[in-house]
């Protein structure tokens, strides 16, 4: 019943492509027809075009068994042709042209049709991803993800394109070379297939363990694409350690084990046809020693039997065909396991229906008794409350883990809240649209994201179009202009995967040009300079100077030399405040905070201080 449902929908979306599928299939009935006329034409080649001395001019092509009605090909050509040799040369030119232009517009139409759909399919597998919670990301590896919208969605292209159109010509094939059996000797037709339910409950078992092995065989996939995106992502740390021998040794173990399953997966795949071809040696024999009394009494002839065999011999081909169409859907189902379950997930709306548009962003921003846990039994924030006025800087310290981080992203609502709630100029942020929330709002985080594209584009991201006093306004302001001028292609230089052409500084710089280009009111700097150099920090802090003018920051920072002139400073400590004011009043309340600058700039002063003269 799963794997009916998993057709139906993947079917859904070859829907729109109906006519040429229907095109298609016609064309290939066609094709399975002429493969029949072949068949059937094989009588008239023993019994009259290599015998010129029988006196009948007509040739017969088949006999109805129950009605005796013969079928000549005379009645397909005209009547002024009357030479045997001259009408079976018009027809094997017939139909073998008429088969080939067939097969032609049948297997490409009915492989547009397929990988259309599947490129519709990965599309919409695609944006399902794309448009989940920040939570999927973390629970789902990188690797495994992009497999499975590669590799897993390629499995069911390759059986919806080449498969499928292999699978109609075969029905069709085998439907009209039975019809040739049936005419030629319905006993003979019948014996021969009584074996066949011994072929057909292997290949249905069979079919089972296949897709349990693709299964395991894509797991195996995702399992080498997550160690090899870890391995690059990560090869300086991996040089840096000395670990390749490691990470090939376990790449090579992955391997093995994907070898084994594919192995399983190919001793099911093969074990079909040696049954089939025992099968129809045993099926032959058999209607050998039927023919040979037959033709003996003159009950058939050597040209009825000879298009029998041949026709019972090709009935065999789309019998194994059909097989191994269906092992490959059952790949392509094993394949798509993940797939199916990825789209079964709920989206994060962009749009929701019955919430509001959220006004452009003026007053304040509240949060109200906030309380939130990844995991409901071990909360993270407890009880937060703070309020920010349009145009201050809100800077959010701790140690590690006190919830910093958790806690600006409950901003853009990157998360829900447990408890409380969070407030833009009254409105809660769970009452207001996704869209028009996350659009009054930019980030530059630790880790900059760029993309392998042009300067230009990853500082216009997601806004094509815009003049370039604009963007190069936005670049001066971040103090990334100069330096972008002195790349190979100035603006058009493309940057290569994650920036990593860059320095990290000129990064930081580029994601602010990014942010400043935005123009959102709210910014939220989640510790945008604690992994750069002292004078990269110090372009940096210049250029988020310029980003937060006129607009209201959330700053997370370790180095708390950054946010000396912050308007407000919130201490969190085990999810909760535990003090909040101006920089001079926490230092003179000698609290937590101050406890943290003194602990920061003590070792930053041991560090500095000069070793003492030794007298003498």
């Amino acid at each position: 019943m799963k794997q009916r449902g998993e057709l139906g929908q993947l079917l859904q979306y070859i829907k729109p492509y109906r006519m040429r599928l229907v095109t298609g299939i016609v064309s290939l009935a066609i094709v399975g027809l002429a493969e029949g006329l072949i068949a059937l034409m094989i009588t008239p080649i023993f019994d009259r075009v290599l015998n010129p001395s029988a006196p009948d001019t007509r040739l017969l092509l088949i006999r109805n068994p129950f009605t005796q009605q013969a079928v000549y090909l005379n009645s397909f050509l005209p009547r002024q042709i009357h030479s045997v040799g001259t009408m079976f040369a018009i027809a094997i030119l017939v139909v073998f042209i008429g088969k080939g232009i067939a097969e032609f517009f049948g297997n490409t139409q009915v492989q547009y049709a397929g990988i259309a759909g599947v490129t519709d399919f990965r599309n919409h597998v695609y944006a399902k991803v794309i448009r989940q919670p920040i939570g999927f990301f973390q629970y789902h590896p990188t690797g495994r993800v992009i497999s499975t919208v590669i590799n897993d969605v390629e499995r069911v292209r390759n059986t919806f394109s080449e498969y499928l159109s292999i699978g109609f010509r075969q029905i069709f094939t085998l439907f009209f070379l039975l019809v040739v059996l049936l005419g030629t000797s319905w006993k003979m037709t019948l014996g021969s297939f009584v074996l066949l339910p011994l072929v057909v409950w292997p290949v249905r078992t069979l079919g089972k363990r296949i897709r349990r092995s693709t299964e395991n065989i894509q797991s195996g996939i995702g399992m080498l694409s997550q160690i090899v995106a870890e391995t690059v992502s990560g090869n300086r740390v991996v040089k840096a350690f000395g670990m390749e021998t490691f990470e090939i040794e376990k790449f090579r173990e992955s391997s093995r084990r994907l070898l084994r399953e594919n192995m399983r997966w190919i001793r099911a795949c093969v074990a079909t046809s040696p049954l089939m071809d025992l099968l129809g040696a045993v099926v032959i024999v058999l209607v050998l020693m039927y023919a040979r009394v037959q033709i003996k009494h003159g009950a058939m002839t050597a040209g009825i039997f000879v298009t029998f065999v041949y026709a019972l011999f090709k009935s065999y081909e789309p019998v194994k065909g059909l097989s191994a169409v269906y092992q490959q859907f059952e790949q392509a189902f094993g394949a798509t396991n993940r797939v199916f379950e990825y789209l079964g997930l709920a989206e994060e709306p962009a749009e929701e229906p019955g919430v509001r548009v959220l006004p452009p962003f003026s007053q304040i921003v509240e949060f109200d008794r906030v309380s939130f846990g990844y995991d409901r039994e071990t909360p993270i924030l407890r009880g937060v409350s703070l309020k920010a006025r349009a145009g201050e800087v809100i800077a959010i310290v701790g140690s590690s883990g006190a919830g910093k981080t958790t806690l600006v992203n409950l901003l853009p609502r990157f998360y829900a809240v447990n408890s409380g709630a969070v407030r833009l100029d009254g409105m809660d942020v769970r009452d207001v649209t996704l869209r028009s929330l996350r659009e009054q709002m930019a980030i530059v985080t630790q880790e900059t994201i760029l993309f392998n594209d042009t300067v230009w584009n990853n500082i216009c991201y997601g806004r094509p179009g815009l003049p370039k006093q604009r963007v190069e306004a936005a670049a001066t302001a971040a103090l990334a202009h100069d330096f972008i001028l002195e790349l190979p292609q100035g603006y058009q230089t493309v940057l290569g995967e994650r920036g990593q052409r860059l320095s990290g500084g000129q990064r930081q710089r580029i994601a602010i040009a990014r942010a400043i280009l935005k123009n959102s009111p709210i910014l939220i700097l989640d510790e945008a300079t604690s992994e750069l150099d002292s004078e990269s920090e110090m372009l940096v802090q210049r250029a988020l100077s310029n980003l937060m003018m006129g607009r209201t920051a959330f700053v997370i920072a370790h180095r708390l030399s950054t946010i000396r002139r912050a308007d407000k400073i919130i201490v969190l400590e085990d999810g909760s405040i535990a003090e909040v004011g101006t920089h001079q009043e926490l230092l003179a309340r000698g609290g937590t905070y101050a406890r943290l600058y003194e602990m920061q700039f003590a070792g930053a002063d041991e560090v500095a201080a000069p070793a003492p003269k030794v007298k003498g």
